[in-house]
């Protein structure tokens, strides 16, 4: 068994804890906070994701964005946001300061931006702490509570999807 496998399957030890645990969820009448997971290598426009803001009229600083992306090589990095399986020691414990100080923020929702099941995306996304969890199909169900059933490279559709939703849960104020 090599290093990798030994990692995964502590990784998905951990995985199957945290969807045990779950996050108490609240009513919701207004989203402040959002934390994106993004796959950047099924999509590699981060920079559509700065539009969210406007349509969930929050401010920027409200709005944390971390990117998964394996490197071939071991280049070092300035962005502080992005992650990789390297990120994770053998025995699956999460060794990235910056992925870790996300993952201990509380989010009103949080995006699961990919649709290939990926135990280190997974993971992230169901340590997070979010009230509301979307995702795409393709990602794991029993992570997210909302699915939508669009390409990962539409991604206008999705945030107009999004915005509609969100809208009716504020009007709503429903609990989730």
């Amino acid at each position: 068994m090599n290093l990798k496998t030994l990692k995964k399957y502590f990784l998905k030890k951990q995985f199957e804890k945290q969807l045990k645990k779950g996050f108490s969820k609240k009513q919701l009448t207004k989203f402040k906070t959002v934390g994106i997971l993004v796959n950047a290598e099924e999509f590699s426009e981060i920079d559509a994701f700065n539009s969210l803001i406007d349509s969930l009229e929050i401010l920027n600083k409200d709005l944390k964005l971390i990117i998964y992306k394996e490197e071939k090589k071991k280049l070092p990095t300035l962005e502080q946001n992005k992650f990789s399986s390297k990120g994770f020691s053998w025995n699956g414990v999460l060794t990235k300061p910056a992925i870790i100080e996300f993952l201990d923020r509380e989010y009103d929702l949080f995006i699961g931006y990919y649709s290939k099941k990926n135990i280190y995306l997974d993971y992230i996304a169901s340590a997070s702490k979010a009230h509301l969890k979307v995702g795409l199909e393709g990602a794991d169900r029993r992570i997210f509570d909302i699915f939508f059933k669009i390409k990962i490279k539409d991604y206008t559709l999705f945030e107009q999807e999004l915005a509609k939703y969100i809208t009716i849960f504020q009007d709503k104020k429903a609990t989730v």
